[in-house]
């Protein structure tokens, strides 16, 4: 794999960088945290209007066709200063669920709305008695000719309470699951909306009865989005464990302690180095998930443990760097304690660690010799 940037992903990763920079700090992060949407309403349409909200999407519904390479860019940028907009949510998921499994009328009317951020969808899948397993769907629908209800629950939807329609997987009396598009103001739905850990927004919906119009696309298209998903949240991890590890450099450099910097004490450079060992030896894994040809069948596999891996080591150095801040490192004063957050959140999403591990050997043990 070629670990140089493009010229086009150099750009991206430039534009995250200085729209974080120019708006976000601890304190400015909060005041988006505390808006009724967990994020900066302005600053969504600030990032729709330079573009960064299009990068995932095919060049022939205006995105800009990025592959993994840029999908990994792009999220290890917005990590690194914790950023609060719903872009794995909202862009990621719904919107890479929709341009898989969505007919052509469904993509042309949705993808645009999401590219120029006036419009936001959210993918209803998760149930409560599901686990992690993305195939247990009790949710169920009947089908009348073009029409369709749906009758079951959704768990934790990631960005419920801001969306316009839901994504739904149901599964039909045969058995098959498939995907409905379903209003969020539709009658017979019930919605409770509640703050994760990191302060954003989900939804756990009860339908009844819910009129929903037909999509073309299957379970697959869920799997292979939640694919991306992983990859994008590996990604993510690895920024926020990168602003860790530097502010928390930054902090023994400069905290004093019996009359020297505490990072001049030999524990607490092992401590550093051991910590900049499982940064580093995450972005492998990184690299090596985003390296993975789409086509190839281990790469569900490698995705699985890339995650199992990056996501211990993220809430490992997480916990040592709020640790080596001492007691304030566990106020949000800082943005340490703010990142460490968003990493636990980001490190149970679709599978804890040991669950993804499982998930790993099974998937490799699976495999043709």
């Amino acid at each position: 794999m070629n670990f140089d940037l493009s010229e086009e992903q150099r750009l991206l990763r430039d534009l995250v960088e200085k729209y974080a920079s120019d708006r976000y700090d601890a304190v400015k992060r909060l005041r988006y945290v505390a808006e009724p949407g967990g994020f900066s309403a302005d600053g969504w349409r600030l990032m729709a209007e330079i573009g960064l909200l299009a990068f995932p999407f095919s060049e022939d519904m205006g995105g800009l066709g990025g592959q993994s390479d840029t999908l990994i860019t792009v999220m290890e940028a917005i990590g690194r200063s914790a950023m609060t907009e719903p872009v794995l949510p909202v862009i990621v998921l719904a919107g890479g669920v929709l341009e898989r499994g969505g007919d052509e009328s469904q993509k042309s009317a949705w993808l645009p709305r999401l590219i120029d951020g006036s419009g936001f969808l959210a993918l209803a899948h998760a149930e409560h008695d599901a686990r992690f397993n993305e195939a247990a769907v009790a949710t169920r629908v009947i089908r009348n000719g073009a029409s369709a209800r749906i009758d079951g629950a959704k768990q934790m939807v990631l960005a419920g309470p801001l969306a316009d329609a839901f994504i739904v997987s149901a599964r039909t009396e045969a058995g098959e699951v498939g995907l409905y598009l379903v209003p969020a103001d539709a009658n017979g739905i019930e919605r409770r909306d509640y703050r994760m850990t990191d302060g954003s927004v989900a939804s756990d919906l009860a339908l009844r009865q819910v009129a929903a119009e037909l999509m073309p696309g299957d379970l697959r298209a869920v799997e292979s989005t939640l694919a991306d998903a992983r990859l994008a949240i590996s990604a993510e991890l690895i920024g926020l464990m990168g602003m860790m590890f530097d502010a928390t450099l930054d902090y023994v450099k400069t905290r004093n302690q019996f009359g020297q910097t505490i990072g001049q004490f030999q524990a607490i450079q092992h401590r550093m180095a051991d910590n900049y060992a499982r940064l580093e030896l995450s972005r492998s894994h990184l690299y090596r998930a985003a390296a993975t040809d789409m086509a190839d069948a281990r790469r569900a596999a490698v995705l699985a443990g890339a995650k199992a891996y990056i996501a211990a080591r993220a809430i490992e150095l997480g916990e040592d760097a709020i640790q080596l801040h001492g007691g304030i490192g566990t106020t949000e004063e800082l943005m340490v304690g703010q990142a460490f957050k968003r990493a636990l959140l980001l490190a149970t999403l679709f599978g804890d660690s040991d669950w993804e591990l499982r998930r790993y050997v099974q998937l490799a043990g699976d495999l043709p010799d």
